[in-house]
């Protein structure tokens, strides 16, 4: 009984810090006085908790305030909770050996901003005196600072699914937006010193690194502690190997992090398999989603065995470039072939199952249709030949295609 009391009185006064939260922010969101209402924060809060505004931001998206909304004013909220937010856990000891994705972002962190200070002494030398060798120089470095693309993509596609598991739905979606602006500024000012355009040079820059300097600060006080609360070192070792697959920006670990004890629980990787569906090493379908899947690519494929016998062709595109039926199931694939074609494909298959070739593709237009024609040579990790996977495609439409589209057709 006293427990419940207890839970209860907690429970409304995390109801009363959030109703207090939601208010000053959304005063803020309607231009009230910054200073006012920074004011008013200290009144109220001596501390808050990175679970807290990952609730308030959830609840504001939850009301209706769109996520670019908040994201347009990520850095001002960053500024009012700062030197007050509070986190239910020390980062662990581990978090700072070699390899391990929390260090490896602070590293990067440092090497990024070694290089945007490499930029900013090179862009002032370059609006002073526009040469080309300084402009060559100031691209290359460009080109090493770009390498933080991917410092962001290792938040995007390992941390944030894994903060969602956890109910942390806002941060991620607010953050992710702030990266593509960042991206987008970044694109703007290589485009600019590509080209020439000296005016606005060094705005853009500023901008950019002060956005990326405020970065520095979400991902090391406030995005980090808030998931250190949660995140298991399974979960960190999950990280850590999609880290290696994304790659890294500018330094890389000096070794693999490994925890004491042997390994992660493989199992939970992407949670527990469904009934009825097959697993891969990249999720999870049934027989039916594989088979529609495969059948809606633009596509033609046919797989041919390790001992050239045709095993499989999908139902694909409804114009047919080459005829398939179910006839050619279980037969060589060169007697599938009229005579002339017999001896091209013993060479192809030969080829391929050798490993003189890992693949060949042709092209040609036939019929008002450019048609692309793929044969690759499949192999499993022991380098074990199990067939040729040939795909066959119209690649008019794509071969058509001219500048850009990135909007929603009508």
């Amino acid at each position: 009984m006293e427990e419940d009391v207890k839970k209860n009185t907690r429970e409304d006064e995390m109801e009363l810090r959030q109703a207090i939260l939601k208010d000053l922010i959304l005063r803020l969101h309607a231009g009230d006085d910054y200073e006012q209402i920074k004011k008013e924060f200290k009144e109220h809060f001596a501390t808050v908790s990175a679970l807290e505004i990952s609730m308030m931001e959830r609840r504001l998206i939850e009301q209706g305030v769109a996520v670019e909304e908040i994201q347009r004013l990520c850095s001002i909220h960053a500024d009012l909770f700062a030197d007050a937010v509070t986190y239910g856990q020390s980062p662990s000891p581990d978090s700072e050996k070699p390899g391990h994705p929390i260090r490896v972002l602070k590293e990067e962190n440092v090497a990024i901003e070694a290089t945007l200070d490499r930029i900013s002494r090179l862009l002032a030398s370059y609006l002073e005196e526009p040469d080309s060798t300084l402009k060559t120089g100031l691209l290359k470095q460009l080109d090493i600072l770009w390498g933080f693309d991917k410092h962001y993509a290792r938040k995007e596609y390992a941390i944030f699914p894994i903060m969602e598991r956890y109910g942390m739905t806002a941060p991620p979606k607010v953050m992710w937006g702030v990266d593509d602006e960042i991206r987008g500024l970044f694109k703007k000012l290589k485009q600019m010193v590509e080209g020439g355009q000296l005016d606005n040079l060094k705005v853009t820059f500023e901008t950019l690194q002060q956005e990326m300097k405020e970065m520095f600060i979400k991902e090391e006080d406030i995005l980090l502690p808030m998931v250190s609360d949660s995140f298991t070192e399974d979960d960190w070792l999950k990280i850590a190997a999609e880290s290696d697959e994304i790659g890294y920006c500018i330094v890389h670990p000096v070794s693999p992090w490994q925890p004491e004890r042997a390994a992660f629980e493989t199992g939970e990787a992407m949670g527990s398999v469904p009934e009825g569906n097959i697993a891969f090493g990249t999720g999870y379908l049934t027989v039916k989603e594989l088979e529609k899947m495969l059948n809606r690519l633009p596509l033609e494929l046919t797989f041919i065995d390790a001992d050239g016998i045709v095993k499989y062709y999908n139902d694909g595109p409804e114009e047919k470039i080459f005829m398939r039926m179910k006839s050619a199931l279980g037969r060589q694939v060169e007697n599938c072939h009229p005579p002339k074609s017999v001896a091209f494909m013993r060479q192809l298959v030969s080829d391929l199952k050798s490993g003189e070739k890992s693949q060949e593709i042709m092209w040609y237009e036939e019929g008002g249709k450019f048609i692309v024609v793929n044969y690759c040579a499949l192999r499993d990790e022991d380098g074990t030949y199990l067939g040729v996977l040939e795909y066959v495609q119209d690649a008019k439409s794509i071969r058509d295609l001219t500048g850009a589209k990135r909007h929603l057709s009508e």
